[in-house]
């Protein structure tokens, strides 16, 4: 329709978030509040008008190492579609699976303000496996 549209995000009050798609296809939306990693679905309710529903909150402070208690972990990216979350701390840069709530870290610490992970995959077609097949 060649419009801008804006959603309001579940509290004005937040900030180092991310947007994401999650794993139903829905937008989502993730930030952390003290130590507690909160995850949002934007949903139709009942009245056909679209909200933020809270699936899940994540308690941090064990999963996810800080470098001492000035140090703030923030959301900086997600891998879309499959429910995972990059946080940084001083400790590095972490991923945080929200189904099994099992966390790697995946990086040394640095600066990250925005973490794009590219997935690609490739499968050759099925005539260039058979060409393969036969000449080897």
């Amino acid at each position: 329709m060649n419009c801008i549209s804006t959603i309001d995000p579940p509290s004005p009050h937040l900030y180092a978030i991310t947007l994401m798609e999650m794993e139903n296809g829905s937008l989502g939306f993730a930030c952390i509040v003290s130590s507690s990693l909160y995850v949002w679905s934007r949903e139709v309710n009942s009245e056909g008008a679209a909200e933020w529903v809270q699936c899940s909150v994540i308690e941090l402070e064990k999963m996810v190492p800080v470098a001492n208690q000035n140090d703030k972990a923030a959301v900086v990216g997600s891998a879309e579609g499959v429910g995972v979350i990059f946080v940084s701390t001083g400790v590095g840069l972490f991923a945080v699976e929200l189904r099994s709530r099992r966390v790697k870290k995946v990086q040394q610490p640095g600066v990250y303000f925005s973490v794009l992970p590219y997935m690609s995959f490739y499968t050759p077609d099925r005539g260039t496996l058979l060409s393969l097949a036969r000449t080897h």
